[in-house]
């Protein structure tokens, strides 16, 4: 499981916590864990070739304006999926 899979993974459990008592005491641990072992991490190292490559040609083609989609033309286009 690569480091990325596991930070999802912890990210998606702390989502489904809704008690305030509790994230104050997961927000202590972690601030805890985070001064005892203080790590300066580029995330862009942990991407593979093909997301960094893929990242990088959706940067460039964002700085396109022929590229842009106009927010009213996605949200008619997937309003099938917006609407319970």
């Amino acid at each position: 499981m690569s480091n990325l899979e596991l930070k999802g993974g912890i990210l998606q459990m702390i989502a489904t916590i809704n008690d305030k008592d509790s994230l104050k005491e997961l927000k202590a641990l972690v601030e805890d864990f985070l001064g005892n072992n203080i790590h300066v991490t580029d995330y862009w190292d942990e991407l593979s070739e093909t997301e960094q490559s893929e990242l990088e040609k959706a940067i460039a083609e964002s700085k396109d304006e022929s590229n842009h989609v106009v927010h009213e033309d996605v949200m008619n286009k997937y309003k099938q999926w917006l609407e319970r």
